[in-house]
């Protein structure tokens, strides 16, 4: 008994076990969701030299199978047989065969050719070629050929197995028979891939969540390795751009094909940044304020400071700054010194980096009350509550009242003249009384 090594795609030897256990099992394992109508068995037929073959099964119900016995064979004749079926579709047919005969005894050949018959166009491809063979070489005696054929087909074509056997031997038969198992092809299988949302670079990692309509395993891959890669199935964020993951699905032979590979991408974003401000809030004028911003996560980029006097920032600022983020992500403005009272509104921007989105503060958010300088007022004098001690040189207060009334000289200027206009009205009126009291008594006299 003999393996001959196939001459085309052969993937593996299987058993007729295996085909049979995947006609009951494949249609199990896809999901109703994805499901496309399965493709019909064809019915496959046989040919060859007349009332020298039958068929066995035509591999509707359970794989086909065809077996030859031509006895006598003729003496160094090439006996041909084949074993053909009809695609109702294009696609990709794998098929299992199994080759078991006896082409006795001696200068035996045996080969087997794969073929498709598409229109006037025969492609005949060669599987099997042994012999003529005698003393226990192969295919002298027994043998047992088995393995595994693709075939492309487009819908129309007749493809299927020629087999051809000859011999020189007293015993001149040709014996054997051909099982050709095709696993029920599953529907088309698919990947469903759901959609990324965009995400913030400091948001990762991001799990992927693609399924297989055959509940196979699904592999990933970053198509984008400069923005991101891709380990047990999450996704790490390396850059801001684009990223592009590609599903594929594990295939089993004879079970599922492979599905088509999905390809899903996402905007890796900046990071959004926590921006807080502060300015300072009092001021004289004179005094110089200040601003200043704090970024997270630290950065890189440029503060914008800026001071208006109207509380909508829309006239011409009366004061600017620009200062660079240090490296704990702080930045402070340079300092101002404000020449009028009043208040003052502050806007305060950070243009971003690679990394980091833009942010700008409220006008108005922040305020600086600028007021001006108080002048100091002169202290009132104030008296002593306790009189001063007596001394010759400082007496008592009755010997000071004394010194006073003795050394006072008469009033001279302007209390001088409203004293002697006191008097002088004084004796006006003294002289009228004394001039009125005699015209009244005259009158009297002339009465009488």
């Amino acid at each position: 008994m003999t393996v001959a090594p196939p001459r085309i795609r052969v993937v593996k030897v299987l058993s007729l076990g295996l085909a049979a256990g995947a006609l009951v099992a494949s249609p199990a394992l896809v999901s109703a969701e994805s499901a496309q109508a399965a493709p019909e068995r064809t019915a496959w037929t046989a040919s060859g030299p007349t009332g020298t073959f039958s068929l066995d099964s035509d591999g509707t119900a359970a794989p086909a199978q065809f077996s030859y016995d031509m006895d006598p064979a003729g003496q160094e004749q090439l006996r041909t047989w084949s074993m053909m079926t009809t695609a109702t579709q294009d696609s990709t047919v794998t098929a299992e065969y199994e080759w078991v005969g006896n082409h006795a005894w001696c200068d035996a050949v045996t080969l087997l050719d794969q073929v498709i018959d598409s229109g006037s166009d025969r492609t005949t491809t060669s599987i099997i070629d042994e012999g003529p063979n005698c003393a226990s070489q192969p295919p002298n005696g027994s043998f047992t050929y088995s393995g595994t054929v693709t075939f492309d087909v487009s819908a129309g074509d007749s493809y299927g197995f020629e087999l051809s056997g000859q011999n020189r031997d007293l015993n001149n038969f040709l014996r054997g028979t051909l099982r050709i198992g095709i696993p029920e092809l599953p529907e088309s299988q698919t990947i469903t891939f759901p959609e990324i949302a965009d995400t913030p670079l400091d948001a990762g990692p991001v799990d992927l969540q693609a399924t297989a309509s055959s509940e196979l395993p699904v592999s990933y891959a970053s198509t984008t390795p400069a923005t991101c890669s891709v380990d047990e199935g999450a996704v790490t964020l390396l850059a801001v751009g684009t990223c592009s993951i590609e599903a594929t699905q594990d295939s089993a032979p004879f079970e599922f094909d492979p599905a088509p590979a999905q390809t899903q991408s996402f905007e890796i974003l900046p990071v959004t940044t926590q921006f807080s401000v502060g300015a300072t809030g009092q001021a004289t004028i004179g005094d110089s304020i200040a601003g200043s911003a704090t970024v997270i996560p630290a950065s890189s980029g440029q503060v914008q400071f800026a001071v208006y006097s109207d509380e909508l920032c829309q006239t011409e600022p009366v004061f600017t700054s620009t200062a660079p983020l240090s490296d704990d992500g702080t930045a402070e403005s340079d300092e101002f010194i404000p020449e009028d009272a009043g208040t003052l509104y502050w806007l305060i921007s950070y243009e971003g980096d690679v990394p980091s989105t833009s942010v700008e503060s409220a006008c108005g958010d922040l305020q600086t009350v600028v007021t001006a300088a108080e002048n100091p007022a002169t202290p009132a004098p104030t008296e002593s509550a306790t009189p001063p001690s007596a001394t010759p040189d400082n007496p008592s207060t009755g010997e000071q009242d004394a010194v006073n009334a003795e050394s006072e000289l008469p009033r001279t200027g302007a209390e001088g003249a409203g004293t002697a206009a006191a008097l002088a009205f004084a004796l006006l009126a003294s002289g009228l009384v004394l001039l009125m009291t005699r015209v009244f008594g005259r009158v009297r006299a002339r009465r009488r």
